[in-house]
């Protein structure tokens, strides 16, 4: 649709948005209510408990409130007299109700309401996509949801979706490398796509921010491949600002988000002022991190044939050597800081939250660290009984600094796995400079002192909101919306730093990023009868994101020349747009309020869409029954076994961008001809008929409450399929072209997902309580543009019809029958493919295993599949007289890790196996050069199954009267560790990292990869 159009829709509904606005109906007074939450063991306040004013017959709440610090709250409502339902509830605790009648005094005084803690939580408010929010127990989708304490207090977290690693059911949450802002990737409920983005749509107070993952300067994998970034936008948002997080897992809930939600939807609220006597909270941690591991390196003082390949004279082979190792000089422990102040409170008509935060932490490897520093600020205006405005914005800057890694040649851990250990890489004071490695010339210990890799990020998002009641039934929302982004990478690479006629290199490439959304929202409660209500909802959205990309570089660098100035220069710019236009509208009946059906319908179109497919449907349709709250329920035999009940079902469709937003047209080339500037036709075909990637997905569950709701027992079944998926396909060279993108594949998902919660003591001193997750997951890919279609991504991840997206496929072992393998002759360099002459036990000398062959051509298959058979944790939290212990399990069973840090260790010698070749205990080049077994891929393939202490935390309140004659109203102490031990069978370092980041195909794949750092904190906290 053309800007001109867009512009007159937007205009046509703000016009109609300012009529309604002008002409508010005429409105009794509103009520008043206050009183206090508390805590039914301790008698202490409730900050944060949700308060809600109902009437009979309506699906949502008349008003809400949310309790301050003290657990005191005010609620205003403007409704007309008779008797109302007050609701109180609070994560983790149960839900209390008290009847009130509103006649002709405004304010009422309902006194103090007691919450005691309970697993199951239904009546729990969720938002599952823009409009009003909602109860858990009237939506018939799962939608995860974690505390904002929960998060801020995750130990040494420094982004939000670290701290959610072990607390989603169905959400796999990998740090892809340990260095500092090191990058995360999700997957929720496996992997949809195979081009596109598989990584989660991410909202902040409904605003679509930038969560880019595609690398400005390729630092692990060998290019900027798409999401391989080192960094991670997600650590641009401050924990402890986090009110809550809601997860959108799947299309039967993320359907009104449309073409953008295949993968999923992660929903942050950030906190807000509430209204009270200014709060004032400083919070500050100091933390120590170091490796888990190192690399196990060849010690023993034998010249073998690996040293001799390295450079070695043949004459000292057999001869005593000094070995190196020098990891201490590239680990260190990392120290770092985290200091948050929050300043909020606020009247009856206007309610603010300040804060300000600023990190600096040094990563594990020298030279590495990560800063940033910003403040945000939200203020929220009651113009009126009916009209209230807001603004909400953060403005931060960060500052990452990296060294290369994995497959870079550069990298700081490749330079010591792909150098043998007779090489000292100290400084060499009689040539004035490091040494060059033997092997590929880089030397770690140059990288670490003298180059720079670095990241800048400049950012802004934030929004403006307001919200009218014009009557007491109808809610119009309008909300705009903006991420505005800077990224500038640095990558200096000093002359001589890689050979001795290498004239050096800079690289200075920037991106600004900015997304806009503007949204429209109108909510109409009804009721139809004393036992239906029906609640109505509309709405549209605009988007428009924007992405222009520089590139700037120079070779050949005059000496002491830090500046893109050099002999040879070079420089690109891309500058790629997307916008999308929809509308929904969304009917939620309540039956007796335990029977809630909801109908959607989401309306989209997408300026990467083919023209003759621009408009596209996404529905959703979903089911809750409560069926505790049946008449005779208690008495009969369910009642006995179970204390709550509810069953649900839900249907939905979302869509999912393709990987490219100029696939439906023509994009020429720049050519020169003649010295003078052309455009070429390119190979690529343009579709005008392209559509978005569909998902449809059926989802049933239930949850039961057991022992008086002291256990809760979530279990969701899903069934995902995948439709239309976007590939590259070959064309008839009479077409004029080589390839097109088409709507081709399918690929299913399907699984179970478990939560038991239980609350297994409470007494005043002392609580127990405990939450187990379990996910499993079945990707499949069931169809391909021909049956016979396999995809390979970078090393061995494949796209194999009937196989998980990203299985490893590769060369294997030849095999006997009876599953032993096959060994060769070696003579000299040269295999000798004949079996017979190993057929022998033991082993004839000489003999070394090699890849399977037919006919002379090497054989290929499936060799293991990095996607976890299912994923597991457990969380126990202890309480004792105000002394907290918290405790996290997270781990991951049945899936494979290719160790490629061992491949290249063991082929280029510095693995323990050279010192074994030397020894003579081994034939020598059974591992050492051998380009055969290097390409052996079964050889490295291994279990990376894993379990982590994820999180130990121990804290203590004090509230003494020692510590408020300090000024302070409450301090807090807390000792904790993230990431401190794991139990795996993996040989290498750590099983959880991956070489190429978030790539949504290319997983699992450690290659010299920077560990996760094992972190301490020692933690405090002031309220006043």
């Amino acid at each position: 649709m053309r800007l001109s159009r867009l512009r007159r829709w937007l205009g046509a509904t703000l016009l109609l948005l300012s009529g309604v606005l002008a002409r508010p109906a005429a409105a009794q007074e509103p009520y008043v209510l206050t009183g206090t939450v508390t805590d039914a063991e301790t008698g202490a306040g409730l900050a944060g408990a949700a308060v809600q004013l109902r009437s009979a017959g309506t699906v949502a709440p008349a008003a809400s409130t949310v309790t301050d610090a003290a657990g005191r709250f005010s609620l205003r409502a403007r409704v007309a007299a008779g008797t109302y339902t007050l609701q109180f509830s609070q994560i983790g605790r149960g839900t209390s109700t008290r009847q009130v009648t509103l006649g002709a005094p405004r304010e009422v005084a309902v006194g103090t309401v007691t919450l005691s803690p309970a697993a199951l939580q239904l009546e729990e408010l969720v938002v599952t996509g823009t409009g009003a929010p909602v109860e858990r127990r009237e939506v018939g989708n799962t939608v995860a949801s974690v505390d904002g304490e929960e998060v801020a207090q995750a130990p040494a977290a420094t982004s939000i979706d670290q701290a959610l690693q072990g607390r989603i059911a169905g959400a796999q949450i990998s740090e892809s490398s340990g260095q500092p802002g090191g990058g995360v990737s999700i997957r929720l409920r496996g992997t949809n796509t195979i081009l596109g983005n598989a990584e989660p749509l991410i909202v902040v107070d409904g605003v679509i921010v930038d969560n880019n993952n595609e690398a400005l300067v390729g630092l692990g994998a060998n290019a900027t491949r798409s999401n391989t970034a080192m960094t991670n936008r997600l650590a641009d948002i401050p924990p402890e600002d986090i009110e809550r997080v809601e997860v959108l897992k799947g299309a039967a809930a993320a359907a009104l988000y449309g073409s953008r939600a295949n993968s999923g939807v992660i929903q942050i609220f950030t906190k807000r002022g509430r209204q009270g006597a200014p709060e004032i909270r400083f919070t500050t941690e100091l933390q120590a991190s170091r490796t888990p591991g190192f690399l196990d390196l060849n010690m023993d003082p034998t010249i073998g044939p690996a040293d001799v390949a390295a450079g070695v004279p043949a004459a000292r082979l057999g001869q005593d050597t000094t070995r190196f190792d020098y990891q201490d000089e590239l680990f260190r422990t990392g120290v770092g800081t985290s200091n948050q102040l929050s300043v909020s409170g606020g009247t009856e008509g206007t309610t603010y939250y300040l804060s300000g935060n600023w990190n600096n932490e040094n990563g594990i490897i020298r030279s590495t660290g990560y800063e940033r520093y910003g403040g945000r600020a939200r203020v929220n205006q009651r113009l009126s009984d009916w009209l209230e405005v807001g603004v909400n914005g953060s403005y931060l800057r960060t500052r990452t600094d990296l060294v290369p890694e994995g497959e870079q040649t550069q990298g700081v851990l490749t330079s010591v796995i792909f150098t043998p250990t007779f090489f000292n890489p100290e400084f060499d004071n009689s040539t004035g400079r490091y040494p060059y490695s033997p092997v590929i010339s880089t030397n770690p210990l140059d990288v670490i002192n003298n180059w720079v890799a670095r990241s800048s990020v400049t950012r802004f998002f934030g929004n403006v909101q307001a919200t009218a009641t014009p009557l007491s039934n109808l809610t119009l929302t309008y909300l705009a919306g903006v991420d505005d982004g800077r990224e500038e990478a640095t990558y200096f690479q000093p002359p001589r730093s890689t050979g001795a006629t290498f004239g050096g290199s800079l690289q200075v490439p920037v991106r600004s990023v900015r997304r806009f959304n503007n949204d429209f929202t109108a909510t109409l409660e009804n009721s139809l009868s004393s036992s239906l209500g029906l609640s109505s909802t509309a709405g549209f959205r605009y988007t428009q994101d924007r992405t222009n990309t520089i590139r700037a570089a120079v070779a050949d660098l005059p000496p002491g020349q830090t500046t893109a100035v050099g002999a040879t220069q070079t420089a690109s710019q891309s500058l790629v747009e997307l916008r999308t236009l929809g509308a929904f509208l969304q009917e939620r009946l309540s039956i007796a309020d335990r029977i809630f059906l909801t109908a959607g319908l989401n309306v989209e179109a997408a300026s990467a869409f083919g023209a003759d497919e621009r408009w596209q449907m996404f529905p959703r349709l979903s089911g809750s029954w409560v069926v505790d709250e049946q008449p005779g329920f208690s008495d009969g035999a369910l009642g006995s076994v179970f204390s709550a009940l509810r069953l649900r079902a839900a249907y939905g469709q979302t869509g999912g961008q393709p990987p490219s937003e100029y696939l439906n047209q023509v994009t020429y080339l720049n050519v020169s001809y003649g010295g003078r500037p052309g455009l070429r036709p390119p190979t690529l075909a343009p579709n005008p008929t392209l559509k978005p990637e569909r998902q449809r997905e059926y989802e049933v569950g239930a949850d039961m409450g057991l022992l008086n709701d002291r256990a809760a027992l979530e279990v969701t079944y899903y069934d995902k399929e995948t439709t239309d998926l976007v590939l590259q396909v070959p064309l008839a060279l009479t077409s004029g072209f080589a390839n097109q993108y088409l709507n081709v594949g399918t690929v299913t998902n399907r699984g179970w997902e478990v939560t038991l919660s239980t609350s297994n003591v409470q007494t005043r001193d002392f609580s127990w309580n405990t939450r187990l997750l379990y996910a499993r997951n079945h990707n499949e890919v069931t169809k391909l543009n021909t049956a016979s279609d396999t995809l390979v991504f970078e090393y061995l991840n494949a796209v194999v019809k009937g196989q998980p997206i990203g299985v490893f496929l590769g060369a294997y072992y030849p095999r006997d029958s009876e599953g032993n393998i096959i060994y060769f002759p070696r003579n000299g360099s040269t295999v000798v493919y004949d079996p017979a002459l190993c057929a022998a036990r033991p082993l004839p000398a000489g003999c070394i295993p090699t890849r399977a062959r037919v006919n002379g051509a090497v054989q290929r298959r499936v060799l293991g599949d990095p996607n976890p058979d299912f994923t597991a944790s457990l969380q126990n939290n202890f309480t004792y007289r105000g002394v907290n212990l918290g405790i996290l399990f997270d781990g991951r069973f049945g899936n494979d890790v290719a160790n490629f840090t061992r491949r290249s260790a063991e082929f280029f010698g510095s693995a323990p196996t050279a010192g074994a070749e030397a020894r003579g205990d081994t034939v020598a080049g059974t591992f050492s050069r051998n380009a055969d077994r290097n390409t052996l891929y079964e050889e490295f393939i291994e279990d990376g199954s894993f379990v982590k202490l994820r999180e130990v935390s121990l804290a203590y309140r004090f509230d003494a009267p020692w510590v408020r004659r300090m000024g302070t109203r409450e301090l807090g102490l807390r000792v904790a560790a993230r990431n401190l031990y794991t139990w795996t069978d993996y040989s290498g370092i750590d099983p959880e990292v991956n070489l190429f980041a978030a790539s949504t195909v290319a997983r699992g794949v450690d290659f010299a990869t920077t560990p996760i750092p094992r972190t301490f904190v020692v933690g405090l906290d002031f309220n006043f």
